[in-house]
């Protein structure tokens, strides 16, 4: 096809007629944005020359960039898309001024398929006028669609030029990274043999309302979940970088080197990650009585004070059904005054380590499980003092059963995130000191432009507090109870109580015993003091 330059011989014209185009575009539906030229080298001196303008500068007021490519020629891509600075477009106006009417080919070129906002005006005649306008919706078939003939008048905002390209997915499949090892999140339902949690709830719901559906793998190819390793990223973060998977489902804590690599959806949610530690052995039941009414001897062993501080010698008979009845009296009060299932039944622990200091004083190594998660990622690059120390006590393994073996033996803490962990090892261990908040969520390939679609509706969820109420239903339908402002605001996972049995009130008891022994023996000493005067 001969070139516009060719068949017009007018270059003066087709100059004037490009910058007139230029401005009415930047008058227009881009007056908001930074306006950025990319000129095909093809192009004409004259209009290269036409469209050089060193006053445009960049307007810090302005808050997006509107890449504006102009090419002529025959070819399908301009040779200005194809270097690697295209990769950070968010918004591309292509102005074909050559007679190429291939335009879908033209706009659905792969590096094309990444940019949010995208239009095309190219020439019906050689004269540059009129200019029709074309959109391409990439998960729809046919998906050009045509705007309108160019005009300022046609198009004077940028919703007008740039409508939706993701208005629907178009019953477009999915295939998804997972890895079916996530409780709450995604996990295999023993009862019923189904693929449950709180991301596929979500997952659900997003497909029925952007129409699109979906497979996915029940765990990764080298069963890692994701890191980086000599600029490469395994796992199923790797599944998405290097082959044909979208996204994953399952809730991977956020990182700087992830968020660079890869784009995250809205957060899901936070997690805490934690050190872990094996559970002291509690004390025997009988020292429940150094913990009376949870307040210590001085607040509930006043009944007693009355016993101890008679002095008069006469009256003993009386003293001793007072003594006894005062003994009742504080049983009583004892248990009506205090909470018997939040004070007798809960175990009592020697001192636990509760701050990272305490675990550097201690003999206790960190293990992490070294699965390609964010856990060594954290312990190897965190500025923390403290964690810089821990460095030389980390030890890593690829077998959760080799972590567990190590915290079950006392010797090392279990470093980890709190809400999947806490499902595992909940009644076994307890956790320590938080070290980091972290946000969940899911990740998808760079520059998804049609994650923004995942985003609104996921948003919205959250606000509306649904995705807390599912991962509440998730939780119970597991056994446990999340429960808010336990240990300092942190999450809490726990079982329900057992019930309440005698057993659990020995300590009690053993103190009422010693008080009966003890008033047995003042009455006797009293006794023999009377007989020896």
């Amino acid at each position: 096809m001969e070139s516009l330059y060719t068949r017009t011989r007018n270059i003066t014209y087709m100059a004037q007629r490009v910058v007139k185009l230029v401005e009415e575009v930047e008058e227009g539906p881009a007056r908001l944005s930074n306006l950025v030229l990319h000129l095909d080298p093809t192009l004409p001196g004259e209009v290269q020359d036409a469209l050089y303008r060193p006053q445009r500068l960049y307007s810090p007021r302005k808050t997006s960039l509107l890449h504006l490519i102009i090419f002529m020629g025959s070819v399908p891509v301009p040779s200005s898309l194809l270097s690697p600075v295209v990769h950070t477009f968010h918004h591309v106006l292509l102005l074909n001024i050559g007679l190429d009417n291939n335009v879908i080919s033209l706009l659905d070129h792969p590096v094309l398929r990444i940019v949010k906002s995208l239009a095309m005006i190219t020439p019906i005649r050689a004269e540059l006028d009129p200019l029709a306008t074309y959109n391409l919706l990439p998960f729809c078939s046919p998906g050009l669609q045509y705007l309108g003939d160019w005009s300022q008048h046609t198009f004077p905002t940028w919703e007008s030029l740039f409508p939706d390209r993701f208005p629907s997915t178009c019953r477009a499949t999915f295939r998804l990274a997972t890895w079916i090892n996530d409780e709450p999140f995604l996990y295999h339902r023993q009862r019923d043999n189904k693929t449950v949690g709180v991301s596929v709830t979500l997952l659900h719901l997003l497909a029925n309302k952007l129409n699109f559906s979906y497979t996915m793998t029940t765990r990764s190819v080298d069963g890692l979940w994701g890191s980086e390793e000599n600029g490469e990223w395994n796992g199923l973060l790797g599944m998405i970088q290097h082959t044909q998977y979208d996204f994953t489902i399952n809730s991977l804590l956020s990182s700087l080197k992830r968020a660079t690599a890869f784009d995250e959806c809205e957060p899901l949610g936070f997690d805490d990650v934690t050190v872990f530690l094996k559970k002291p052995s509690p004390l025997t039941k009988w020292m429940n009585l150094a913990k009376v009414g949870g307040r210590g001897w001085n607040a509930d062993l006043g009944p007693l004070r009355a016993i101890l501080g008679q002095s008069s010698p006469c009256l003993t008979e009386p003293r001793l059904f007072g003594g006894l009845w005062l003994l009742i009296c504080f049983v009583l009060t004892a248990a009506y005054t205090s909470n018997l299932v939040g004070v007798f039944t809960k175990p009592a622990f020697p001192p636990q380590l509760t701050t990272l200091s305490q675990l550097l004083s201690s003999e206790i190594r960190l293990t992490v499980l070294d699965q390609g998660n964010i856990m060594m990622e954290m312990m190897k690059n965190d500025a923390n003092p403290s964690i810089r120390r821990f460095r030389e006590r980390l030890d890593s393994y690829v077998d959760d059963r080799q972590v567990v073996a190590a915290m079950a033996a006392g010797t090392h803490g279990y470093v980890s995130s709190v809400t999947y962990t806490s499902l595992v090892l909940i009644n076994k261990f307890k956790a320590s000191e938080t070290q980091w908040h972290l946000r969940t969520v899911w990740f998808f390939k760079k520059n998804t432009p049609w994650k923004e679609k995942f985003n609104k509706n996921i948003r919205r969820l959250k606000e509306a507090g649904i995705l807390s109420f599912w991962l509440k239903n998730e939780l119970g339908a597991l056994g446990y109870t999340a429960d808010e402002g336990v240990d300092g605001g942190n999450k809490g996972v726990g079982r329900p109580g057992s019930p309440l049995t005698t057993n659990h009130l020995q300590g009690l008891f053993t103190l009422l015993g010693l008080a009966w022994a003890l008033s047995t023996l003042i009455f006797l000493l009293e006794i023999i003091h009377k007989k020896k005067f």
